[in-house]
Protein backbone atom coordinates (compact mmCIF):
# COMPACT_ATOMS: atom_id res chain seq x y z
CA UNK A 1 0.00 0.00 0.00
CA UNK A 2 1.37 3.69 -0.92
CA UNK A 3 1.98 6.37 2.22
CA UNK A 4 -0.31 9.05 2.45
CA UNK A 5 3.14 11.34 2.70
CA UNK A 6 3.85 10.88 -0.75
CA UNK A 7 5.37 13.87 -2.58
CA UNK A 8 3.14 15.83 -4.40
CA UNK A 9 5.13 15.10 -7.31
CA UNK A 10 4.16 11.53 -6.86
CA UNK A 11 0.50 12.40 -7.15
CA UNK A 12 0.42 14.60 -10.17
CA UNK A 13 -0.45 12.02 -12.69
CA UNK A 14 -3.91 13.75 -12.51
CA UNK A 15 -3.33 17.65 -12.28
CA UNK A 16 -5.81 18.92 -9.50
CA UNK A 17 -7.80 20.84 -12.27
CA UNK A 18 -9.10 17.22 -13.95
CA UNK A 19 -11.05 17.16 -11.45
CA UNK A 20 -14.66 18.41 -11.92
CA UNK A 21 -16.53 20.49 -9.44
CA UNK A 22 -18.71 17.38 -9.39
CA UNK A 23 -16.59 14.29 -8.23
CA UNK A 24 -14.71 16.85 -6.06
CA UNK A 25 -18.26 17.19 -4.27
CA UNK A 26 -19.06 13.27 -4.35
CA UNK A 27 -15.61 12.64 -2.67
CA UNK A 28 -16.05 15.73 -0.11
CA UNK A 29 -20.27 14.29 0.86
CA UNK A 30 -18.77 11.07 1.48
CA UNK A 31 -15.98 11.85 3.54
CA UNK A 32 -18.34 14.29 5.56
CA UNK A 33 -20.02 11.25 7.31
CA UNK A 34 -18.15 10.77 10.45
CA UNK A 35 -18.36 7.23 10.08
CA UNK A 36 -17.00 6.92 6.54
CA UNK A 37 -14.75 9.61 7.47
CA UNK A 38 -13.65 6.61 10.28
CA UNK A 39 -13.35 3.59 7.68
CA UNK A 40 -11.28 5.80 5.62
CA UNK A 41 -8.80 6.87 8.47
CA UNK A 42 -8.39 3.10 9.89
CA UNK A 43 -7.89 2.21 5.83
CA UNK A 44 -5.42 4.74 5.52
CA UNK A 45 -3.59 3.40 8.71
CA UNK A 46 -4.18 -0.20 8.44
CA UNK A 47 -4.28 -1.05 4.45
CA UNK A 48 -6.53 -3.55 3.33
CA UNK A 49 -8.83 -5.19 5.54
CA UNK A 50 -11.76 -7.12 5.21
CA UNK A 51 -15.22 -5.62 5.95
CA UNK A 52 -15.70 -7.63 8.78
CA UNK A 53 -12.60 -6.24 10.18
CA UNK A 54 -12.98 -3.03 9.65
CA UNK A 55 -17.03 -3.21 11.27
CA UNK A 56 -15.35 -4.98 14.41
CA UNK A 57 -12.67 -2.62 14.70
CA UNK A 58 -15.11 0.28 14.33
CA UNK A 59 -17.22 -1.14 16.43
CA UNK A 60 -20.15 -1.36 13.95
CA UNK A 61 -22.61 -3.75 11.87
CA UNK A 62 -21.24 -5.61 8.68
CA UNK A 63 -24.54 -4.06 7.67
CA UNK A 64 -23.70 -0.44 8.47
CA UNK A 65 -20.61 -0.89 7.34
CA UNK A 66 -21.28 -2.15 3.59
CA UNK A 67 -24.45 0.62 3.73
CA UNK A 68 -21.24 2.94 3.86
CA UNK A 69 -18.92 1.32 2.08
CA UNK A 70 -21.48 1.32 -0.97
CA UNK A 71 -21.06 5.71 -0.95
CA UNK A 72 -17.16 5.22 -1.00
CA UNK A 73 -16.96 2.91 -3.73
CA UNK A 74 -19.54 5.10 -5.89
CA UNK A 75 -17.12 8.32 -4.74
CA UNK A 76 -13.90 5.79 -5.89
CA UNK A 77 -12.34 5.57 -2.88
CA UNK A 78 -12.78 2.66 -1.73
CA UNK A 79 -11.37 -0.22 -3.71
CA UNK A 80 -13.04 -3.77 -3.34
CA UNK A 81 -11.62 -7.35 -4.39
CA UNK A 82 -13.10 -9.70 -3.82
CA UNK A 83 -11.11 -13.38 -2.61
CA UNK A 84 -13.18 -16.63 -2.13
CA UNK A 85 -16.34 -15.32 -0.22
CA UNK A 86 -14.09 -12.42 1.76
CA UNK A 87 -14.32 -9.21 0.19
CA UNK A 88 -11.00 -6.79 0.89
CA UNK A 89 -11.57 -3.01 0.95
CA UNK A 90 -8.91 -0.75 0.36
CA UNK A 91 -8.05 3.08 0.26
CA UNK A 92 -7.95 4.59 -3.13
CA UNK A 93 -5.30 7.17 -1.58
CA UNK A 94 -4.28 8.64 -4.88
CA UNK A 95 -7.46 9.99 -5.71
CA UNK A 96 -7.63 10.68 -1.74
CA UNK A 97 -4.15 12.95 -2.39
CA UNK A 98 -5.29 14.37 -5.72
CA UNK A 99 -8.43 15.74 -4.70
CA UNK A 100 -6.93 17.25 -1.50
CA UNK A 101 -4.59 18.87 -3.58
CA UNK A 102 -6.78 20.21 -5.27
CA UNK A 103 -8.34 21.86 -2.64
CA UNK A 104 -4.86 23.38 -1.65
CA UNK A 105 -4.82 24.84 -5.06
CA UNK A 106 -7.60 26.71 -4.20
CA UNK A 107 -6.41 27.75 -1.22
CA UNK A 108 -3.14 28.86 -2.82
CA UNK A 109 -4.94 30.66 -5.90
CA UNK A 110 -7.45 32.53 -2.82
CA UNK A 111 -4.31 33.40 -1.52
CA UNK A 112 -2.01 34.75 -4.37
CA UNK A 113 -4.43 35.24 -7.02
CA UNK A 114 -1.72 36.81 -9.32
CA UNK A 115 -0.10 33.37 -9.87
Amino acid sequence: MTDLTQTESQVEAIAPEAFSTEQRAKIFAALADPTRLRIVELLAAKGELSGSEIASQLNISLALFCHHSRTLVEADLLQVRREGQTKYNSLNQTLLQQCLMSLGAMRDTAINPTK
